[in-house]
């Protein structure tokens, strides 16, 4: 009977990765070959660039501030904890297109920061600049957490040994914790960039062209729905194939990096 269950289990494991590789085998299979073609584009090229460009900003300022943040809440306990703790998520909760609509009113309307950060010659709408605090807005969430469960899992012992050795707070999280979870800074940061990448729904709002220059572009995810609409869908297969194929590439090299990294490290 457990032998039974145990490969019920297994099934239904295999189940969900068959789930997840059926639809990225039909894309390959009608893209096929015009994948090249669609990495030869300068325009989709482009986009690739500046949505890398985009993630990458997004992941280093979710990092920054996450390591904190998740310190934070890992090792202190206070009144009102659990709404912070709540808050924390809430951006995975809500609607993108909402966060869209939200970063405008925040940063680029007479509504929030929009006149002051006018004054300042820095703008939201259609710029870089807004689809960075877009995607932070999103992607931030899942390295917080991801150092958060990182740094619970440290025995508090060890950071109670170095202070009352006469080590500073701060020379414990930069000395000791942070070099512990270098590995979990790392997953966190690609999750981050991750979800980056995919997004769409906010920058509809926010940046659906980029002005770098006298370039207009488009983010990957955009340019790949103008072409579904504009063209039709075997066409934007092809651009989703080779979005695919760029963002698997990156995270081979991550992978390769890291496992490198752990074997150094080891010695």
């Amino acid at each position: 009977m457990r032998d039974v269950s145990f490969k019920t289990l297994i099934i239904l494991g295999l189940a969900l990765v068959a789930f997840y590789l059926f639809p990225i085998f039909v894309l390959v299979k009608v893209a096929s070959l015009s994948v090249f073609h669609a990495l030869r584009e300068p325009s989709f090229l482009q986009a690739i660039e500046v949505t890398i460009i985009m993630a990458t900003a997004a992941s280093i300022i979710s990092v920054a501030f996450g390591i904190p943040l998740g310190y934070f809440m890992a090792r202190y306990d206070f009144r009102g904890k659990y709404v912070l703790d709540a808050l924390l998520d809430v951006p995975i909760m809500i609607p993108h297109i909402v966060v869209g609509i939200m970063i405008v009113l925040a940063f680029a309307s007479s509504y929030g920061m929009g006149p002051l950060l006018s004054r300042l010659g820095v703008s939201f709408i259609d710029t870089l600049w807004g689809a960075v605090a877009a995607v932070t807005y999103l992607s931030s969430t899942y390295t917080v957490r991801t150092i958060e469960t990182a740094i619970r899992m440290i025995n508090p012992d060890m950071e109670l040994t170095a202070r009352t050795l006469g080590a500073t707070r701060s020379y414990v999280l930069m000395h000791l914790i942070i070099p512990y979870i270098r590995r979990s800074i790392a997953n966190g940061a690609m999750l981050s960039w991750s979800r980056s990448v995919s997004e769409a729904g906010a920058l509809f709002i926010v940046a659906y062209y980029v002005f770098l220059g006298r370039s207009t572009i488009v983010p990957a995810s955009i340019y790949i729905y103008e072409s579904y609409i504009g063209i039709g869908l075997t066409n934007a297969a092809m651009y989703s194939a080779a979005l695919i194929l760029v963002i698997f590439a990156i995270f081979i090299i991550y992978k390769a990096v890291i496992g490198i990294s752990d074997v150094h490290s080891h010695k």
